[in-house]
């Protein structure tokens, strides 16, 4: 039976870029993916020609080409990723880390009600300071990732998951938490004994997500690049 030869390799290469597939891993996949499938056409009809064998196959991937397919393993990373941080979320409201959450809560809730307007400020200040430290460290993260994709020439699937978890919403509004609260708890004196509630849920929520992003999300997403690299390196 007829074998693709290393030449047709590189075409297959070629075909899965000139079809907007940007990411190496993925150009691999459907390299190895095409090949067994036109040596099986082959083994059917060894008449048909690479060529014609490439375009059949091609069309089974529907009026979106790799598109779809692209999108599709987009999707399922990111729906890895973000159900990773929902999971070690959840460990905070089970025994032992609800104590922790607990403890948390209570210390932000007293220090804003005891202290007023300066325990007001604190909780602002801490909010802006993570908001403003994520957005700088994501565009520093990005940066880096850029670097290393020209350097090597290639990009992997999985640094543009990890570019994307840097837009995680419940990290990005920490000034829209205090306008919330200054519009609709206000009162005479300050805010109400239900806005500092509102606002303690809040932060703890943030400061556990940055906590979870640091500590779980980023390392694992580091690993898994390098893993990628290594993997495709030889190929």
């Amino acid at each position: 039976m007829r074998k693709i030869t290393e030449v047709e390799i590189n075409q297959l290469l070629d075909f899965t870029q000139k079809h907007y597939v940007e990411f190496y891993d993925v150009q691999v996949e459907l390299v190895d993916h095409l090949a067994n499938a036109i040596e099986e056409q082959w083994a059917e009809n060894p008449e048909i020609s690479f060529e014609e064998a490439l375009q059949i196959e091609f069309k089974k991937f529907g009026v979106f080409g790799f598109t779809g397919l692209v999108e599709q393993k987009q999707a399922e990373l990111n729906s890895y990723y973000n159900k990773m941080l929902w999971n070690e979320l959840l460990k905070f409201i089970s025994i032992p880390k609800v104590l922790i959450t607990i403890a948390l809560y209570v210390g932000i809730y007293f220090l804003i009600k005891y202290t007023e307007i300066l325990g007001e400020m604190i909780a602002l200040s801490v909010l802006l300071v993570s908001f403003t430290f994520f957005i700088v460290d994501g565009f520093r993260y990005i940066y880096k990732i850029k670097k290393e994709q020209k350097k090597q020439g290639r990009s992997w699937l999985i640094q543009s998951v990890a570019k994307s978890a840097f837009s995680i919403p419940t990290i990005g509004i920490s000034g829209g938490y205090y306008s919330i609260i200054n519009n609709l708890f206000r009162e005479e004196f300050g805010i109400s004994n239900a806005g500092i509630h509102f606002l303690s849920f809040f932060m703890v929520f943030e400061l556990l997500c940055i906590f979870v992003f640091y500590q779980v999300i980023k390392p694992k997403l580091n690993q898994s690049i390098i893993e990628t690299q290594n993997r495709f390196q030889l190929i």
